[in-house]
Parts: C-alpha cells; structure tokens; sequence
C-alpha cells in the first residue's frame, strides 16, 4: 500500500483494527506494580512477649544499637507480634552491631560516544546546489561517577525463656551503586537508614511475617485500563477487570491473560489474612504462570525477572517467585500459630500435581532448570517415572540432568 493511500485511509477511518486483530502484550514501553509480598517467618514460633537488646563494643555504633533494636521492635508489632511488658520474656533477641557506614567518594570515566562532530557541505544534485550536512563520529567523553559504597555487619541470638539459643545468625548488609554525575545519588545517611532497615528485616523475620516489594510486570493491550487497579495493590478489582474479559481463541493470546490471572492472584493471597485461603490462591496463580509460559513459549518475560530500583525484594522470574511462596506458606501453615479454614486448606491441597509430561512441557516452555526444581519441591503429589524408559523420554523431552536427578530425589 502506497503511503499517499495509507494516509488517506487512516484519515478517513476506513482503516480499522478491531479488538480481534489486536496482539497483547507487555508493550515497547514496560509498565510494572510493586506488589506488597508477605514472607511467612522462617522459624514457626508463636511471637510473644519479646524482648529486644541491642548494643555495640564500639561507642559510635551505640546510638545506631539503639535505633536498630527501635526498628526490629516495630516489625514485630507489624507482623502481630508482642513485646514484653514486664521482666518475664517469652522470647529475647540480642544483637550486636560491629558496624555501620558509608561514604562516597568520585571517580572518572571514558566512554566513547556517537555524536555530532562537525558539518559538511554536500552537492544537491536535484536542487542543483550545495546544501548542510551534519558529520558524526565516535568522540572520548570523561564523566565524573558518584561512588556509595555502606556496609553494615554483626550478629544476633534468639533465646527462649530459658536462655537457650534457640537461633542465631550474622547479619552482613552491604551496597556498593555509582551515578553518573551524582544524578540521583541518596545521601550517606540515607544508606545507612537502607541497610538498618534491611538489618531489621533479616532479624524480624525469623519470628514474624514480613512485607517486601517486588516489581511486577504488567500486560498492556486488553489490559491497559487495569493497570492503575496493579498500581493501586487493589487485586481484588483488577481479578474481576481480567476475569471480565473474553479468553482468547489463540492460546499465545490466551497466554497473556493466564498471566494476569496469576498477577492478580498472587497479589491477593499475600494480602489474605487466611492462610489456607493463601494457599488456594497462590497455587492458582502457580497454575496460570505456568499455562502462560506453556502457551506462549516465545514470550520470554514469563519466565524471567523483572526489576525496579524501587524493589525492596529480590528479583526472580513469576513461576519461580509463586513457587517459592508456596512452598514457604505450606510450611507456616503446617507448623501451626493462627488457625486456618480447613475447608479452603483441604481445596488448596491436591490441586498442584506434577509428572513426566508436566515437567517436559515446561522444558519446553523455557523455563529454567530452578524453576522446574521449585515446581517439583512444591508440588502436592510428584507421579514420576523414573524407570530407565522414562529417564530416555525425559532426556529427549529437554529435562537436564539435574532436574532428573532432583526428580529422582523427590521420588524416594
């Protein structure tokens, strides 16, 4: 089609793509939520009538102790936790802080860049006359880099009633980042407050839920009007937005929708104070990940990460993210603390199963050898086929060596 002719088509309207004909997808232009993640704790104890110390050897440290242990206090009480009133812990946590701090310092660089480098005078044959042209080349350019590098190290002890150390652990922040320029470089004191709070965190969460956030690609096209309600954390209104809308007749199509099901999902099971209920979504939400990748094969970004600097947890591809929670919300809940629906515990269990077949489509499918070890460890009920016929099938299906050996493990 001449341009002339495609111009008057699009002016006059007779150019049309319907809904039908429009591809999705996560656009040029990427759009992502921070999703507020729960991490259930990692030691399964009933967080009552804590006690918090916090000191250091070293007196420029000590104010530090102080607003350290004020922070852990915090995240205890937000993970609905308590502290003791009286002289008579449950529970006592003692850390010792060896150091905190940070500087900045600035270095140069040399980059070569493509730029405008002079001008030219060049005959215009048609025109019959000499006319400006701009010259460009690849010019050595020197910037100034802002360089923050903070650490933050020492240890903690977590005793029972009794005295008895019942967990401990080193605590080891550290952050090294370079701006150009200094654009957008936070201040020393700023870093320190990032690493104290990280601190925290590592401490807080040996005996209480925490939060984190965790950047969360969005789709775009059938989706595009939702994407406030991802931003918003308001899963609730953004499942019902994708559940609104029509499958796809094309599963590659399909697939981005599966995806946004298993967004909206997962967003909502961390926001559910019903542990079984939890469970129910986030094995949905595995479920859809995994149908997207299965469908679409060609869109990589199903099976890989996403991150934004305004991320406060670590990055990991959707699969392996939901997969993960899973396994860590099936042992919060089995190891007791808040009582939980049985009905939507029993409805949570026995929906993620996993065979041969299973596991070789999602070879195939591109997802990563951890991400095939996650499934399997997660998975309610593994009907493998480990005999020698099923090791050939599974070689030949694309499974490495690893996840068979894993498989293998799981099956024992």
């Amino acid at each position: 089609m001449h341009t002339k002719k495609l111009l008057v088509l699009l002016a006059s309207g007779l150019l049309v793509v319907t809904a039908a004909e429009a591809r999705e997808g996560f656009g040029f232009s990427k759009k992502a939520a921070l999703m507020n993640r729960t991490k259930p704790p990692a030691l399964n104890l009933a967080a009552r009538r804590i006690v918090v110390e916090a000191g250091s050897d070293r007196s420029k440290e000590s104010e530090d102790a102080k607003a350290l242990k004020r922070l852990i206090e915090e995240m205890i009480l937000n993970g609905r936790g308590s502290l003791a009133a009286g002289d008579k812990p449950e529970m006592t946590i003692v850390v010792a802080l060896d150091r905190l701090d940070a500087h900045e310092t600035w270095e140069t660089k040399t980059e070569s860049e493509y730029k405008k480098i002079g001008e030219k005078q060049v005959w215009d044959d048609k025109k019959k006359k000499y006319k400006t042209e701009d010259v460009y080349g690849n010019v050595n350019v020197t910037k100034n880099v802002k360089v923050l590098d903070a650490a933050l190290s020492g240890t903690f002890d977590i005793e029972d009633k009794k005295g008895k150390i019942i967990d401990s652990g080193s605590l080891n922040e550290t952050l090294k980042e370079k701006f150009e320029e200094g654009r957008s470089a936070p201040s020393p004191a700023k870093v320190e407050e990032t690493l104290m709070q990280r601190a925290a965190t590592a401490v807080a969460s040996r005996i209480v839920p925490t939060t984190d956030r965790v950047s969360v690609l969005l789709p775009r096209a059938s989706f595009e009007s939702l994407v406030p309600l991802a931003e918003m954390n308001a899963w609730d209104r953004y499942l019902a937005g994708v559940e609104a809308i029509a499958p796809k007749s094309d599963a590659r199509q399909e697939a981005f929708r599966q995806y946004a099901l298993g967004v909206a999902k997962e967003g909502l099971a961390y926001a559910s104070e019903d542990r079984g209920r939890a469970l129910e979504l986030l094995t949905a939400a595995v479920k859809h990940y995994e149908t997207a990748a299965i469908s679409n094969p060609g869109e990589k970004l199903f099976a890989q990460s996403y991150t934004s600097i305004l991320s406060t947890g670590t990055s990991a591809a959707p699969l392996s993210r939901a997969t993960a929670s899973l396994t860590a919300f099936e042992a919060w809940t089995a190891g007791g603390g808040k009582k939980t629906s049985t009905t939507s515990t029993a409805a949570a269990k026995g929906k993620n199963s996993l065979d041969n077949t299973r596991l070789i489509e999602m070879a195939k499918a591109g997802l990563t050898d951890e991400n095939l070890i996650l499934a399997i460890d997660a998975a309610d009920t593994a009907e493998f086929d480990t005999t020698p016929d099923g090791l050939i099938a599974l070689a030949r299906g694309g499974v490495s060596r690893s996840v068979i050996a894993h498989m293998q493990k799981r099956k024992k």
